[in-house]
């Protein structure tokens, strides 16, 4: 796969916490320099760790293997409808915020996304 596509969508496959093999949902769009990337949880088929639970360690992971520039990345958290009538089975977008350090990702803050469109700024 080259590395420098404009568009990617695909399952990322990751380690997960006590290696338990895991993965997600990964589309990547970019408008150089920048990136966006969305990882969707994949509650079903994911017998592994959760996005959430790995987004600091799996970023690193993404933006070396499609030769990122870790400082223009823009992460997005997708959790999908789940089929329910209760709000918090909703789908639902959060930002990870995070500072490179030079080596990985640290400082994490989420931010809930009110709305969300693939538009690129």
């Amino acid at each position: 796969m080259d590395n420098q596509q404009k568009y990617v969508a695909d399952i990322f496959h990751f380690a997960g916490k006590w290696e338990m093999p895991s993965h997600c949902g990964i589309m990547i769009r970019r408008n150089d320099p920048a990136a966006l990337i969305i990882l969707t949880e994949l509650y079903e088929s994911n017998p592994g760790s959760s996005v959430t639970d790995m987004i600091e360690i799996l970023a690193g992971e993404i933006v070396k293997k499609y030769n990122i520039a870790p400082e223009t990345a823009t992460f997005i958290v997708r959790n999908p409808e789940r089929s329910s009538r209760y709000a918090f089975f909703a789908e639902t977008f959060y930002r990870a915020r995070m500072n490179w350090d030079g080596e990985k990702f640290v400082s994490l803050a989420w931010e809930k996304l009110e709305e969300f469109n693939l538009e690129m700024k």
